[in-house]
């Protein structure tokens, strides 16, 4: 776990440096709940580009109790309008990538003599295409100082193969964006 706190604080500060001309870096820390009850947590990125129209990148794990623990890469393109009072609902669509790994006991393999053994664990991978609806977000700046967005979002994700079909899914993402403010480096 800590490598995968470290990663994220060298991702995070990365995308800061990068954006030297930008004023701020919106970074969302989010519940990820995989069919809403199974926990698990995102880390994204957002930044809008015009009117409305943000993209994301964000990477995430969730653990589906006996069944199989997820992480996912994940990018999108949504678009979010703001109102004056502060609600800002939107919708979005993204792409991604899903590795899972089985969870909850081991895996057996029988070979042509009948030898039972444990089977190693690589996990499987899949194609993830999802779709958002934001139904519940409130910008704090539009009223307050608070540089900060509360969401809540509906995300209906597939997860391909899976038995040569694609597996629909559904989680419920339930976060807080915080736009860190960068300190402009000056001109000489």
């Amino acid at each position: 776990m800590k490598k995968f706190l470290t990663i994220i604080f060298l991702a995070i500060t990365y995308i800061a440096n990068a954006q030297e001309n930008n004023r701020v870096i919106p970074v969302n820390f989010s519940y990820f709940g995989e069919t809403i009850l199974h926990p698990g947590i995102e880390i994204g990125y957002e930044n809008t580009f015009y009117k409305g129209f943000n993209y994301t990148a964000s990477i995430g794990t969730y653990i589906h109790q006996r069944n199989h623990v997820g992480l996912f890469l994940s990018g999108g393109l949504n678009w979010r309008h703001t109102f004056s009072f502060g609600y800002s609902p939107e919708i979005g669509l993204g792409l991604g990538y899903l590795h899972t790994w089985e969870h909850g006991g081991s895996t057996y393999k029988v070979d042509d003599d009948g030898n039972v053994s444990i089977k190693q664990k690589y996990g499987h991978p899949h194609f993830m295409p999802s779709i958002k609806l934001g139904v519940f977000g409130w910008d704090l700046r539009e009223k307050t100082n608070i540089p900060m967005r509360i969401n809540a979002d509906a995300i209906a994700f597939g997860q391909y193969p899976f038995n040569n079909y694609i597996l629909p899914n559904v989680a419920l993402k339930v976060g807080v964006t915080y736009y860190f403010k960068l300190k402009q480096k000056e001109l000489k």
